[in-house]
């Protein structure tokens, strides 16, 4: 299997004044990811609510992606869900509309509870899509926190369509490990948008996050001031950077992300409930603090 490259872009999923999803808005959003130089996409993820959308809802999403993106962006299906027949339709829809990869957050009411048991979930899961690439999320979201090197090296006689680990953790000192575990056989693509340039310098050859959605070009700029040492310009983008999550942290990071992408001119609507939706003069504030950042370019 090969490993991905560059920024793979945690997609809103669009919201009409109603609640509904809005597929229509999906074609303007894969345009720009492709405008500002993002190899591929992440639906249905954290970003994307996909655990807030209905089954028929998130198959909509994908036949979508795949019909206006297929073979310009790299698109991988976030599949997880709490019942496992949810998990396993969604699965069979993705290899139907041919996305290059899924993506499992496992159950996390009743909860594996050990690298054993999470293996075979993901196993029983992936048995109706046999033939699509799969990568594991690791987020501590999910309240599962089991050892990613030892899933890899069980996954390992398992899984064989396994690609590799999204992961999304500050822990370094694992990722690193995961990186070289089974002689670097898997891909780790990294996920905390805040820890960018550290993953990269540790080895990074791709990585998943919500900010690429609206500043993808500015994060491009940091990995080729990396590769050129110019140590100080990377110290003062991941600044920025970190600015950019504290309006995230708090605005709620999804509602927040949304307004960011009106910097672009795409309304992706409100969140879905639990999530809470931004006040008028919320988003007023977010759109002015985030464009006086200047992050929009490369």
């Amino acid at each position: 299997m090969k490993k991905l490259s560059g920024l793979i872009a945690a997609t809103h999923t669009g919201f009409k004044p109603d609640g509904s999803v809005d597929l229509d808005i999906i074609s303007r959003q894969a345009e720009l990811m492709v405008r500002q130089g993002v190899t591929g996409v992440y639906i249905c993820g954290t970003t994307g609510e996909g655990i807030s959308c209905s089954v028929d809802e998130r198959k909509a999403i994908m036949e979508e992606w795949t019909r206006v993106a297929r073979g310009k962006l790299f698109i991988i299906a976030h599949i997880g869900a709490l019942a496992l027949p949810d998990v396993q339709s969604l699965a069979a829809f993705a290899q139907k509309v041919a996305c290059d990869a899924v993506s499992i957050v496992p159950a996390n009411y009743f909860k594996p509870g050990n690298v054993e048991t999470l293996v075979d979930y993901c196993c029983e899961a992936l048995k109706t899509a046999p033939d699509v690439p799969f990568y594991y999320y690791h987020t501590g979201m999910s309240g599962i926190n089991l050892s990613m090197v030892k899933f890899l090296e069980v996954a390992d006689k398992k899984i064989p369509q396994l690609a590799g680990i999204k992961f999304n953790s500050v822990d370094l000192y694992e990722y690193q490990n995961c990186l070289s575990a089974l002689d670097g056989k898997y891909d780790i693509t990294y996920g905390v948008d805040e820890f960018f340039a550290g993953a990269v310098a540790l080895g990074a050859k791709s990585a998943i996050g919500s900010t690429y959605n609206y500043m993808a070009p500015f994060y491009s700029k940091i990995v080729r001031d990396l590769s050129a040492g110019n140590l100080d310009q990377v110290q003062s983008a991941m600044q920025k950077v970190c600015k950019v999550v504290d309006i995230l942290v708090q605005y709620g990071g999804v509602a927040a992300g949304k307004v960011m992408m009106m910097a672009h001119g795409l309304d992706l609507g409100d969140v879905r409930l639990p999530l809470r939706s931004i006040s008028p003069e919320g988003k007023k504030d977010i759109l002015e603090r985030f464009e006086k950042l200047d992050v929009l370019g490369g």
